[in-house]
């Protein structure tokens, strides 16, 4: 299962790191990559034992293949970084540990809709992406159960978006206090819904 991560707290202010989950086609790809690369090289050398002429070939294809196995797990792990500030969440994607790019900032308080993306029981969705020309993920797995959806305008590109995300249960706490009253009546009544939910599986 994958881990949600604090990495600091303060009264307006408070980070969370979200490690994306593999999705089975993406794993599936990692592996047939790294199997296919594995073969090739274990073809080349074993043939250069034949022909003599491929050894160079051989050796070349061996550090290709090294590198190219390094690259690709070096750069499939995905985390997301939420970071809250005064009533605005910022997020940024971070790939490979060291190459960022903002996913989106957005003001809480201008937040038109918020909660839980799929429900686990029916196996439907709460909103309708197909409304949505623009859609955000940032969650840990978009069909998960801890997976919240938000209605946002969207800063960067300056237009409304559809927002996947994975708020741990402090992050929730920041956000409530900004979010409109509306928001705040709607979140109640999806916390004794969780609380209720919670219950019955016990």
């Amino acid at each position: 299962m994958e881990k949600l991560i604090d990495v600091g707290r303060m009264d307006n202010y408070y980070e969370q790191i979200v490690k994306k989950r593999f999705s089975p086609q993406m794993l599936a790809l990692l592996v047939s990559s790294i199997s296919a690369i594995a073969l090739i090289i274990v073809l080349s050398v074993y043939l250069s034992g034949i022909f003599g002429w491929l050894v160079p070939v051989s050796i070349l294809l061996l550090g290709l293949g090294i590198f190219l196995i390094w690259y690709l797990v070096k750069n499939s792990g995905v985390e997301y970084e939420y970071t809250f500030v005064m009533g605005e969440m910022r997020i940024e994607r971070i790939k490979g540990k060291n190459k960022r790019r903002k996913v989106t900032a957005f003001d809480v308080k201008a937040v038109d809709d918020i909660g839980l993306y799929y429900d686990q029981e029916t196996g439907q969705r709460s909103v309708d992406k197909s409304k949505y020309t623009l859609v955000l993920r940032a969650a840990e797995n978009d069909m998960a159960d801890n997976t919240y959806y938000a209605i946002i305008h969207d800063k960067v590109r300056h237009k409304p978006a559809l927002l996947l995300f994975t708020p741990n249960e402090m992050t929730l706490n920041k956000i409530k206090p900004y979010l409109s009253i509306d928001m705040k009546k709607k979140f109640l009544e999806l916390e004794k819904m969780k609380k209720a939910s919670a219950s019955a599986n016990a």
